[in-house]
Order: C-alpha cells, then sequence, then structure tokens
C-alpha cells in the first residue's frame, strides 16, 4: 500500500508543479504584453512630435492602464524655481500647478525619489497624506518613479495611485513603469526643449539645442536593443522549450496567446527606427534652418513611395483624432527629381498640420464632431509645356476641416507667420517653403472657412 501511494505522490506532484508554472507564466506573459503595449504607444506619441501637454496625457494615460491603477500624476522640476510641479493629474486634478521643494520636503514619496533617483512602492501606512486632505482622495497604495534625461539627471516623477483590486504594487509593476517612465523622458526633454525654443528667438535658441536633441536619440536606440535581447527573444525562447518539451492543449492557448506579440514586434522596432531617423532629420532641419542653408541632394526617384511611407508614420496620430489618411495618384507620375528626405518632411509637415488642425477646430467648436475626418495626398504631373504651367508635379494635401482662418492666409510660408494651433511655431509651413525653393518649386494653398483646405507644392521635372 504505501509503496502505491510514494508512486501516487510520486506522479502527482510535478502535475500540479506544472499547473503552477504554467499560470505563472500566464500572468507573466500578459504583464510583459501590457509592457510592450505600453513601449509601443509612448514610442508612437514619440515619433508624433505631440506638445508637451499632450505627451504627459499620453504618458499617465498608458501608465494607468499598464499597472491597473486608479489615479496618478506627473511632476516635473522648475530649475527656476527649484520646485516639482505638478503638470498633468488623473484622479487628484486639484493639485494641477501644486508646488513641491524636492530639498525640504523629507517625508514625501515625490521629492524622495526625485533626491535620490530610486523608485518606490508605498502603502497607506507609509504615505504622507497631507494631498488626500487637500483633495479628499483616499490614497492607499502608491507607485513612484524617477523621471531621468538621457544624463541620468532627474527631470521630474512619475507616480501612481491605488492599484486595482486593493492591492499593493508589485515589483513587476515598478519594472513596467520605470520602462515606460525611461521612454517618456526622452520625449519630455525634447518638447521641453521644443518650448525654449519657441519662447526665445528661434535663431539663437533652437540652434545650441542642436547637439543636446542628437544625444537624446541614445535611450531611444539603446531601448530598442535591450527590448529585443532581454525582453522579447528571451520569452519567445522559454515559450518555445515548452512547447518543444509538451503537447497539452493549454500550452497551445499559451502558445497562441503570443503569436500577436511576434507579429507586433517587427511594427515596434520599424516605428522605434522611424522615429529615431525623423529627429535626426529634425536636428538637421533646425540646424539648417537657423544658419540660413539647406542642404539638397536630388536624385530622379519614385514619389509615391515617399508619400506612402511618411502617412504610415502619422497613422497613428490620425486614428487617434478620428482621420482617414489616403493617397490617389490618378495616373502614374514616374520618376520625379527631388531630395527624398526634404520632400518626405515637406510632406509630413503638410499632412501633420492638417491632423492638428481639424482636431484643434473640433475643440473649439469650428467644426462639427463627426466620426470620421479626412486628409487625402493627391499626386499629379503634366509633362507638356514649361514649368510652372507644364512640366511639373503637383502633391497636394487636401482636408475636410474649418479651412485657413483668414487673418493667417497672408502670412503663410512667410517669416511672419501666425499660428492659431495650440503649441504651434509656424516653422513647418516656412520649412516647406524651403523645400520649394531648393527645388526649384512653388508652393500654396486654397482655402475658404468652413470649406477645408489644400495646401499644393509644385516641383519642375527636370
Amino acid at each position: 500500500m504505501w509503496r502505491d501511494r510514494a508512486r501516487q505522490i510520486k506522479y502527482n506532484k510535478p502535475i500540479m508543479t506544472q499547473e503552477t508554472e504554467l499560470a505563472t507564466l500566464r500572468a507573466r506573459l500578459e504583464l510583459r504584453e501590457r509592457q510592450i503595449e505600453a513601449a509601443h504607444r509612448i514610442s508612437a506619441a514619440l515619433s508624433s512630435r505631440l506638445t508637451l501637454s499632450e505627451l504627459l496625457a499620453e504618458t499617465l494615460g498608458v501608465s494607468l492602464q499598464t499597472v491597473e491603477a486608479d489615479a496618478g500624476s506627473i511632476l516635473l522640476y522648475n530649475p527656476d524655481t527649484e520646485r516639482l510641479v505638478f503638470k498633468h493629474v488623473i484622479g487628484k486634478t486639484e493639485l494641477i500647478g501644486d508646488e513641491i521643494d524636492p530639498l525640504t520636503d523629507k517625508s514625501g514619496r515625490a521629492a524622495t525619489v526625485f533626491r535620490t533617483g530610486v523608485s518606490s512602492i508605498s502603502d497607506a501606512n507609509s504615505y504622507n497624506p497631507e494631498k488626500d486632505l487637500k483633495t479628499g482622495f483616499h490614497t492607499l497604495s502608491l507607485l513612484t518613479v524617477p523621471l531621468k534625461n538621457y544624463g541620468g539627471e532627474p527631470i521630474g516623477v512619475l507616480q501612481t495611485l491605488n492599484k486595482r483590486g486593493g492591492e499593493n504594487f508589485s515589483d513587476e509593476d515598478q519594472e513596467a513603469l520605470e520602462i515606460i517612465g525611461g521612454l517618456a523622458a526622452t520625449s519630455i526633454v525634447n518638447a521641453q526643449l521644443a518650448q525654449a525654443a519657441q519662447k526665445a528667438a528661434v535663431a539663437d535658441a533652437v540652434g545650441s539645442l542642436t547637439h543636446d536633441m542628437g544625444n537624446a536619440l541614445t535611450p531611444i536606440e539603446s531601448t530598442l536593443s535591450t527590448t529585443k535581447n532581454w525582453y522579447i527573444e528571451p520569452m519567445f525562447g522559454a515559450i518555445d522549450d515548452l512547447m518543444r518539451a509538451q503537447k497539452d492543449i493549454t500550452l497551445e492557448e499559451l502558445y497562441n496567446l503570443t503569436l500577436s506579440l511576434r507579429d507586433w514586434y517587427p511594427e515596434m522596432e520599424s516605428m522605434i527606427r522611424d522615429g529615431c531617423a525623423d529627429i535626426r532629420e529634425m536636428v538637421t532641419e533646425i540646424s539648417d534652418y537657423v544658419k540660413g542653408t539647406q542642404s539638397t541632394n536630388i536624385e530622379k526617384m519614385e514619389i509615391r513611395a515617399i508619400l506612402e511611407e511618411r502617412l504610415r508614420r502619422l497613422q497613428v496620430v490620425a486614428k487617434g483624432k478620428r482621420v482617414v489618411l489616403s493617397i490617389e495618384e490618378p495616373e502614374t507620375v514616374g520618376a520625379v527629381p527631388i531630395d527624398k528626405r526634404l520632400l518626405g518632411r515637406a510632406v509630413f509637415n503638410l499632412v501633420n498640420n492638417a491632423i492638428l488642425a481639424i482636431a484643434d477646430a473640433v475643440n473649439k467648436k469650428r467644426l462639427d464632431y463627426r466620426n470620421e475626418y479626412n486628409v487625402k495626398v493627391k499626386l499629379t504631373s503634366k509633362r507638356d509645356g514649361t514649368f510652372p504651367e507644364g512640366n511639373y508635379c503637383l502633391i497636394e494635401v487636401t482636408d475636410d476641416g474649418a479651412g485657413v482662418p483668414a487673418k493667417v492666409m497672408p502670412t503663410l510660408f512667410t517669416p511672419n507667420v501666425l499660428s492659431t494651433t495650440p503649441g504651434g511655431t509656424g516653422i513647418g509651413t516656412r520649412f516647406v517653403k524651403s523645400v520649394a525653393d531648393a527645388h526649384g518649386g512653388l508652393v500654396g494653398v486654397k482655402s475658404e472657412e468652413g470649406q477645408g483646405a489644400t495646401f499644393w507644392l509644385k516641383l519642375p521635372l527636370g
């Protein structure tokens, strides 16, 4: 009897252990999916050049979703006042604009994490209730991570409060929030630099920032390598090992759970690399703009592929604002002498401006809310005649938005351009004009308020 009992225990124990390990693995994979999706969304925000306020809102929203928290805040350090400032808050909005002195506040978690640069998980017993008394919010658990620039210096903190289900935050939650914070910090630094450039004289301020913006690319590229070598591939290897060793149907379901990650990973890698390329181009463009020069590398090539590439990079931004992007080419234009980099950036600027203008018009109630808006890029050519009446390639970017305000129309493409979009500087349209000039082409706009707008770029065929 005892031998039969021993034999039963011998065979039952591995089954229970296997079920426990599978459950643990499922939980870890689900967490990894949320982490990767968070990295994807933050990377998309980086590539779309959101304003600082939009970037902070996206970062905090992604953070709360990833670690399953009810509330949170982002505090940024103001070096002029030497204070941490609540810049974006979800759940305790009364705190927006409040300041904390990180040197004298010895009990607050935000100040402590900012000073030490070390993340912290706190429960209600170790949390300073001062802010709760002001807002009426009841904090049960708190996770705080530092936001650091590419030199490792703190620029603020990211906090999430009250994990759903009543549990405290875990080490895995901390790891996920640190990944989000690391990606977002680079974007925040760039956005802050852009704001500083807008407030100062563009020629003086932006020129001094180009080197630092180039350095800001390093953590993005490092994140890509780390994600691939230490995050994705080991997980896939472990799952493959399980599949080879087991044939249980539960494992098959687990394998299917990871298929979306395999399909999505190349897109994530491509998006991050595209973002790096965009910022590098931005550095060059700003530097050239400040110096009053524009280097060109004219080669004959198909324009359609360039347009498709640029629209692909903007799909995430467009989808979030209910805008459908499309390309129309009634007949094949063929190869055109262009600078691929400059033309790509010009088209990017025009389409991005159209998307943001639609969103701004909806927010200001200049445009009725609809389920769908449209931005269309049309490519045509005329090979007969002499430029500009003939022998040209025409790129038109048309939207069905609210149109360009009458007071803005005369200033477009000039040094004194007006911008009515929040955070806009007018640099985008001036850059488009410089691209047209570099190609010996023309640029213009047709618009009526309430009837949308068409920005056009006409280039000689040679």
